[in-house]
């Protein structure tokens, strides 16, 4: 087969097909219909004299034909993305470019006044669009291009998207000022247990931090309140004898009293994500860097 009579952008849609498993999202993810992406298919199967791949109930899976040659595929993809994405091109001060970021309202609390501070003397054209995607459609969103960046504590499952720790923390027990645990000298688990807890979780039901942390010692603590956004507790522990597990930034930015945990957990940490396709595109790379230094300067406050 001469690739001069091959057209290349069936191997783009090969690869979404690949990534996606399911010829509805490879459509969307290329921006081409679903038929056309039918049609693709097709015409790889002829150049190839295989199937390819084979609908299953669990979507598209390849043969191994596909598994064989996907690898230089994707190789050879990359390679012509970083050909076309020059980063002497990207200009901020002059670029009208939309970024989409996915932040939980805790970290749009960390970060988005630093980061549009950032952008004001930077980028002044540049638009920041804020908003919060469900984990699990990130990676779909990454690749459509619905999303330009997500921030999540868990690294997705997915092939196509790269990733940078951007934050890390420890967590400490928040409470009021003159809390009864101010007096106790030394607290320990049997003191914890009988602190009222705060679980801050969008979902009906699901264990907190805390809660994760003590079942393994098979202990259960009091948890009083159940809330779906961070950024409402800071008056409630200021006014009640509710108290949070936090990330100790947290517990200093809001001007909150705490202590730290008796026991081990593990720290609170925040990753940066994104599409491979946008690994070497100027603008990424730039934005990219401006969000790492936001964080970096909330862990420095």
């Amino acid at each position: 087969m001469k690739i001069s009579s091959f057209d290349l952008n069936l191997f783009v849609i090969m690869n979404s097909i690949y990534t996606e498993g399911s010829l509805t999202k490879a459509a969307e993810v290329v921006g081409i219909t679903q038929p056309a992406v039918s049609n693709a298919l097709s015409r790889l199967r002829d150049k190839f004299d295989d199937e390819l791949f084979v609908r299953t109930g669990s979507g598209m899976v390849p043969t191994q034909k596909t598994e064989n040659i996907i690898i230089d595929i994707q190789n050879a993809l990359k390679l012509m993305q970083k050909s076309v994405n020059e980063p002497d091109e990207f200009n901020p001060s002059t670029s009208e470019r939309t970024f989409r970021i996915s932040l939980g309202d805790i970290n749009e609390g960390r970060i988005l006044a630093k980061l549009l501070e950032k952008m004001s003397i930077a980028a002044p054209n540049i638009i920041l669009e804020s908003f919060y995607s469900a984990r699990g459609d990130v990676p779909h969103a990454l690749a459509t291009n619905e999303l330009s960046f997500a921030v999540d504590p868990f690294i997705p499952n997915a092939k196509d998207t790269k990733s940078m720790k951007v934050f890390s923390d420890h967590f400490v027990i928040a409470h009021r000022a003159n809390h009864p645990v101010t007096k106790i000298e030394k607290i320990d688990l049997e003191e914890i247990l009988k602190l009222k807890f705060i679980n801050i979780s969008n979902r009906k039901r699901g264990a907190s931090v805390v809660e994760l942390e003590l079942q393994k010692m098979q202990l259960k603590p009091n948890i009083a309140l159940r809330s779906q956004h961070f950024l409402v507790t800071p008056e409630i522990v200021r006014t009640t004898d509710l108290v949070l597990l936090c990330a100790k930034s947290f517990a200093r930015k809001h001007g909150l009293s705490f202590r730290e945990l008796p026991f081990e957990v593990p720290p609170l940490e925040q990753y940066l994500i994104w599409h491979s396709s946008d690994d070497n595109d100027g603008s990424h790379m730039w934005m990219r860097g401006l969000i790492a230094e936001a964080f970096k300067e909330i862990a420095l406050d």
